[in-house]
């Protein structure tokens, strides 16, 4: 009686001690979870080593003559490669916002003078807008700074999130807009002056009138 006893007591304490190790496993797992996901959100250092953070990442500069942005990448290696991905989203940051101006200005027009959308289109016009500016201001653009920040992956290696001090001279920004501007106030004003119908002929030639003369002016650049 005394064995089967003490069989019972060392299958019990066995039990016991399977079902705390399966309830402590879900906390570990937890805590690594937690852990892991504190070290990916933590820098291992910075490149170049040991700089601090610099103003600009927090403050973009500002000039009357030059335009300065702050491109920023994804993680990414080499660093080269970050720096790259960088500095494209920083174009992709000027075209957009003076795209989104452009839809803006010109969905403000059309509503003012009562242009349709199949003579003014916002959308296409701030698209057209933000091709010019690419192809146009990207060789431009001067890297004046760069920093990164350098995180340990899930494969324990190296990844680089990059950022960079970009500046462009506002006088190139401004003849590339009033250009494009120019286009197309010739063209709306050729269209109108064959378009038969008086209403229609009437928004083509305000259409002439928005881009006309300097279309930084009407983009507030």
């Amino acid at each position: 009686m005394r064995v089967k006893r003490r069989v019972m007591i060392t299958v019990l304490a066995i039990a016991a001690i399977a079902v705390m190790g399966c309830a402590s496993q879900p906390a570990v797992q937890a805590r690594s979870a937690r852990q892991a996901a504190i070290e990916a959100a933590t820098p291992i250092r910075t490149e170049p080593a040991g700089r601090e953070r610099p103003t600009w990442l927090d403050s973009v500069p500002d000039s009357p003559t030059t335009l300065s942005f702050t491109g920023t990448s994804i993680r990414l290696f080499p660093i080269a490669v970050a720096r790259d991905n960088a500095r494209d989203n920083g174009i992709r940051q000027l075209v957009e916002y003076y795209g989104t101006i452009m839809v803006e200005k010109a969905r403000t027009y059309s509503a003012l003078y009562g242009i349709t959308s199949d003579v003014l289109a916002p959308q296409l016009t701030a698209q057209q807008l933000n091709e010019r500016l690419m192809q146009n201001i990207s060789q431009a653009l001067a890297t004046r700074d760069n920093y990164a920040y350098v995180y340990l992956n899930s494969a324990n290696t190296e990844a680089f999130e990059a950022y960079v001090l970009m500046e462009v001279d506002k006088a190139i920004v401004r003849r590339v807009m009033d250009s494009y501007g120019q286009e197309q106030a010739v063209d709306y004003a050729r269209r109108a002056a064959a378009e038969q119908d008086a209403a229609r002929r009437q928004q083509l030639e305000k259409a002439a009138e928005f881009f006309g003369g300097n279309l930084s002016s009407t983009l507030d650049f």
